[in-house]
């Protein structure tokens, strides 16, 4: 492991054990806001970033930080991260992304309980990431989730066909232990026969793990929620207003809200499952029913976790405490309309509409000046940056100079995923 250079911090102070955390945060605003969270609740926080770029590493709330370039399914994976987790006596890790989660999962039994792995149990994180698994428990549930079914049975006619075209299709297992590969695409539409077929030629071999479903148009929620002793500690929610990539990629703009019957079929089926911890729920607006559906659990930190943090809900702090302090846990308020942008992505957002990418089915694209203006005024006081901060600031200058470098990008990883091939973010 490559131990790269960070910043002075002001004093760290002769932390317990239990409070000491080794954060695995890939590079991104993500992996940097758990660190923020975790530093300002006094804790002394060590960062296992990607590179020398990771956010992270250059915050101040960073007593120190390591480079691991390797992917989380490298068999030396473990080794170094138990190495240097017994070196800095932590007494707890703590990540962000579902292959370091996977990792971790698959070793916790060379850290517990010892040190305490902040991931889901093995069970609650197969049936979370199956989509096919959770689709059919909302029908049991009776939580509104979009028709479909896997591409084979589709194909075979096993499935239901009279499914109404545009269709989505996407991964459904995306974590398969049986090793089965997913799709080359995050998501990918159907608006006729021909083009479904096109797509089936192209996963034939996998298309027993390509779920298809009918697709809405409408705008997505994402529901971060803390489960402690089976119940929702506290939830935060937000609207994600722009994406990148345009035709269906991770929220580069979003604003908080509140939707309570969300809330309510979020944690319904979080517990259905068993869960503790943090997980993201999603939902999809579908316009002709006036009602949210279902689409998938994130069994992690969300990718606008800066966007929940910024509105009240200091989520990795929170998880630590659920552990460590459970006594001292307290909800705090959740502000509504709060809205966050990555900087960089929301200008390709623009970008994209000006040049004309494509857009999800059903979908309205903004004019050039349209496009131009909206980015501009979002650039006022209102909206917020998901890196900048007066009191943290180097990671921002980190940050703008990867903007510039990845201006005009298609394609954005705000996760921090080590096995993700997507270079901008």
């Amino acid at each position: 492991m490559q131990t790269i250079r960070i910043p002075r911090v002001k004093s760290a102070g002769n932390a317990s054990r239990s409070r000491r955390v080794l954060a695995i945060c890939g590079d991104t605003q993500v992996g940097l806001w758990m660190v923020r969270s975790l530093g300002r609740g006094g804790l002394k926080v060590f960062s296992v970033c990607r590179s020398g770029r990771g956010l992270a590493a250059h915050s101040r709330y960073s007593a120190g930080a390591w480079a691991l370039p390797m992917n989380a399914s490298d068999p030396r994976f473990a080794d170094e991260i138990d190495a240097l987790a017994r070196r800095l006596d932590v007494g707890s890790i703590m990540t962000i992304a579902e292959a370091y989660h996977m990792a971790l999962i698959r070793c916790r039994d060379r850290f517990e309980p010892d040190i305490h792995v902040f991931s889901p149990s093995a069970d609650c994180f197969a049936k979370a990431t199956d989509k096919d698994y959770m689709h059919a428990l909302c029908r049991r549930l009776g939580v509104s989730v979009a028709r479909g079914t896997t591409l084979d049975k589709l194909q075979d006619g096993q499935g239901e066909f009279d499914l109404q075209f545009p269709l989505v299709l996407r991964t459904s297992r995306q974590n398969n232990p049986d090793g089965v590969a997913g799709a080359p695409w995050k998501a990918a539409y159907a608006e006729d026969r021909q083009k479904l077929q096109g797509l089936y030629d192209q996963v034939r071999e996998i298309a027993g793990n390509v779920l298809v479903q009918e697709y809405h148009p409408g705008v997505e929620d994402h529901v971060q929620i803390l489960m402690h002793g089976g119940e929702a500690f506290m939830v935060g929610d937000y609207i994600g207003e722009h994406h990148m990539p345009l035709a269906g990629g991770v929220t580069v703009q979003r604003i908080s809200c509140r939707h309570e019957s969300l809330i309510d079929d979020a944690v319904r089926l979080l517990k259905a499952i068993g869960w503790e911890g943090i997980a993201g729920v999603q939902f999809h607006y579908d316009p002709q029913t006036d009602e949210y559906i279902f689409l998938e659990i994130n069994p992690r930190f969300i990718g606008g976790l800066p966007t929940v943090i910024m509105a009240g809900f200091d989520a990795p702090f929170l998880l630590w405490q659920s552990r460590f302090e459970p006594e001292k846990m307290r909800r705090g308020a959740y502000q509504v309309g709060t809205r966050t942008r990555i900087f960089g992505g929301d200008a390709n957002w623009m970008l994209g509409m000006i040049r004309g990418d494509q857009l999800p089915p059903g979908q309205k694209r903004l004019g050039k000046l349209s496009a131009m203006s909206k980015f501009l005024w979002n650039s006022g006081p209102w909206t917020k940056d998901d890196v900048f901060t007066l009191c943290d600031i180097k990671p921002f200058f980190i940050d703008f100079m990867q903007m510039v470098r990845n201006l005009g990008a298609k394609s954005f990883d705000i996760i921090g995923n080590p096995d993700s091939q997507e270079k901008p973010r």
